[in-house]
């Protein structure tokens, strides 16, 4: 596999290739394995961008999006949004462009160094990538910085493949496929990171320092350069136009930001970050863990020092300058070491490693057969000890790791994958108190965001507000409810605590009571007989004779009104509050308008005081539905002693006039509300005798 000719160590053509794609298969499985639920969630950043996806679907496309927490730029998110045309939503669709990019690079990498040095270097640089953690998060998050270490990797091969970067002239033409690729990455890349302008730039200093070595080979492509370098301005100016109009958010102004820190600290302990202790930020790395292990930061510094030793190659001068160029975009940031910042020299590294396992390879020790051998053993067990290293980490310690999973919302994450597995076997109601906002808000709701996790798309769920509202699906049938944390569980009215006791809270990997598994149909049913016999309600005086009657009593647009709970309390003072408790079944579709009103009334028709609301999204009900809904009521300060009657009904509330819903007795119209029972108002002094 490895021999020596001339006092050189080589490797076949075939035996690179071979590892390669055995270092590619690895690759893909530690950036694919477990992909939907490592992490379980998405950080509030990723939410960010996720919501800007949807923005592009909308054909909101800007060069870059302003925010409170600066711009971001927006070629990463029409990116994004046309992967998931393909592949899907979820924790899947939105991770697989950056799973993408992560394997381009490592491919690209390869490449790299074996244009620029030999196989050797190009096979290690490309093993120390593959089983890299913060490489295989970057693969994993729905982030920009995912697409940094492809930018990097694949402008650094346009260069090596365009421009000069060896002593002898090459037998091939200049090839203006290569200076078009490097002009139109330079002018791409600026708007999909910051960082890429530390690369333009430092491809400007390498073009610089070949004019000034006048370098025969780059006077013969200078012309190329000339169109590549023109290329990139052309596809920069809308950049550069944003930039001007809005500099606050311009990529250039937040890398300058960064120089507001200490630049030396931030340098200092981005160094230390490679080998001693590593990025703290549990979105970023196992908090503490190195970038790199200490064998490989010696071969990475071996690597560095004999690339500088040699700078005055061009293939050595181009690593040089473009890790030097890039080196303030991986150090000085606001919260150094930071190990997604520092993809931006990932790259160099990796092929400084390389070439510092190469370099002891050439060692004449190494001419000998048995310690040879011994050699390649010693970088086959680095290497598979990094991949345990990063297997155990990644998938175990940092799974599970306490400040993980509130980052990355994990509590709703589990519950996202549980009814991902699930489906649509059973039906399940979220607690969602804002299911009415429909405007989009400045953050998502616990719905919204375990909906964004959820990897199905056919997902049939129903909305309600748990705290006033119990919805039984389907006739009480078996069904989950899903209140996200605990505290939404134990906001429930105590009327609803009583039906939730029937149900089993579901623990195994679900946070504590977040699912519970309600089965109420026999209930429900002996609850509706009993309300036929003892609530008894009236139509309104001017359609019909006051008369008790049974429910239930439809009313129109697929309503039904099942009856109301007659225990409740009926003698009330000033300033409290009536709770009217009602049941209520969908027959079909129902109206996305629909809201339910309940009012006092002085008397058949003066209305004393009203609450106007459902708590239940009756877009997503459908035939056999019951919700049983408590409305509060309150009673004005100033209220005057006397008996109040309770009517309640439904109207159309986004429709002209807002129509009432028409009480329909054998299908023909009888008025449009319903009377309940009467209530007591005493004096406040009195109030309490009465009860």
């Amino acid at each position: 596999m490895i021999h020596f000719l001339r006092g050189t160590a080589q490797m076949t053509g075939r035996a690179s290739y071979g590892i390669a794609l055995c270092l590619l298969l690895l690759a893909a499985l530690l950036r694919i394995h477990d992909l939907a639920n490592l992490p379980l969630g998405f950080t509030e950043d990723e939410i960010i961008n996720i919501r800007l996806v949807d923005n592009v679907r909308q054909g909101d496309i800007y060069v870059f999006y302003p925010g409170e927490d600066g711009g971001r730029e927006g070629i990463y998110h029409v990116l994004v949004a046309f992967a998931t045309s393909f592949v899907g939503e979820g924790t899947i669709g939105f991770r697989i462009l950056s799973v993408w990019l992560g394997m381009l690079s490592i491919a690209l990498i390869y490449s790299l160094g074996r244009h620029l040095f030999n196989p050797i270097v190009a096979v290690v640089a490309m093993g120390l990538v593959t089983v890299n953690m913060s490489s295989i998060l970057l693969s994993r998050v729905v982030s920009s910085d995912a697409t940094v270490l492809f930018l990097v990797s694949a402008n650094l091969l346009a260069l090596a493949r365009s421009l000069p970067v060896y002593r002898r002239a090459r037998v091939v033409t200049s090839n203006v496929l290569s200076f078009a690729a490097l002009g139109a990455l330079l002018g791409i890349s600026i708007y999909l990171h910051p960082s890429s302008l530390y690369i333009v730039l430092g491809t400007l200093l390498y073009i610089g320092q070949l004019l000034y070595m006048r370098s025969a080979m780059f006077r013969q492509a200078g012309s190329y350069t000339g169109f590549a370098i023109l290329l990139m301005l052309i596809l920069s100016m809308p950049y550069l136009i944003s930039s001007i109009n809005l500099p606050h958010f311009s990529g250039l102004q937040r890398a300058l930001a960064e120089y507001d820190s200490n630049i030396v600290e931030s340098a200092l302990a981005g160094l230390q970050g490679i080998a001693r202790a590593g990025d703290i930020d549990p979105r970023h790395n196992l908090p503490g863990r190195p970038l790199v292990d200490v064998f490989c930061a010696l071969f990475m510094a071996t690597g560095l020092i004999i690339c500088a030793q040699r700078r005055h190659r061009p293939r050595f001068m181009l690593m040089l300058l473009l890790f030097i160029a890039a080196l303030p975009a991986a150090l000085v940031v606001e919260n150094s070491p930071d190990f997604f910042r520092m993809s931006v020299i990932m790259p160099f590294l990796a092929i400084f490693t390389g070439f510092g396992v190469y370099s002891l390879l050439r060692l004449p020790l190494f001419r000998d057969l048995v310690f040879r051998r011994l050699a390649i053993v010693a970088v086959l067990a680095l290497l598979a000890l990094n991949a345990l290293w990063t297997w155990q980490d990644l998938f175990a310690d940092w799974r599970h790791h306490e400040e993980v999973m509130p980052l990355v919302n994990g509590d709703l994450g589990q519950i996202a994958h549980y009814l991902d597995g699930v489906g649509n076997a059973m039906p399940s109601v979220f607690c969602n108190p804002a299911w009415h906002l429909k405007q989009p808000e400045p953050a998502l709701n616990n719905t919204d965001k375990t909906l964004l996790m959820m990897n199905r798309r056919d997902y049939i769920y129903h909305e309600a507000d748990c705290r006033h509202s119990l919805l039984l699906s389907n006739g009480g049938e078996r069904q989950l409810i899903v209140f996200f944390d605990e505290q939404a569980r134990e906001e429930a009215h105590p009327y609803f605590q009583e039906w939730l006791a029937h149900g089993k809270a579901l623990t195994r990997r679900l946070p504590r009571k977040a699912i519970i598994e309600l089965e109420t149909r026999q209930l429900l049913a002996e609850r509706a007989g009993v309300l036929t016999t003892t609530a008894p309600l009236s139509y309104a005086p001017e359609v019909a004779e006051p008369m008790p009657l049974a429910p239930p009593i439809r009313f129109g647009d697929n309503l039904t009104f099942l009856g109301y709970e007659p225990n409740v309390a009926r003698v009330f003072e000033p300033s409290q509050v009536v709770e009217v408790i009602t049941y209520w079944r969908a027959e079909g579709e129902l109206p996305p308008d629909l809201t339910l009103f309940t009012h006092i009334l002085s008397d058949p028709i003066t209305n004393f005081s009203n609450s106007d609301v459902i708590y239940v999204n009756p877009e997503l009900l459908r035939g056999r539905d019951v919700f049983i809904q408590v409305t509060a009521v309150p009673i004005p300060e100033l209220a005057r002693p006397g008996t109040y009657f309770v009517s309640i009904g439904a109207y159309r509330q986004n429709t002209l006039d807002q129509p009432r819903l028409t009480v329909l007795r054998d299908d023909l119209p009888l008025g449009d509300r319903l009377f309940l029972y009467e209530i007591e108002l005493l004096p406040p002094a009195a109030a309490w005798s009465g009860s």
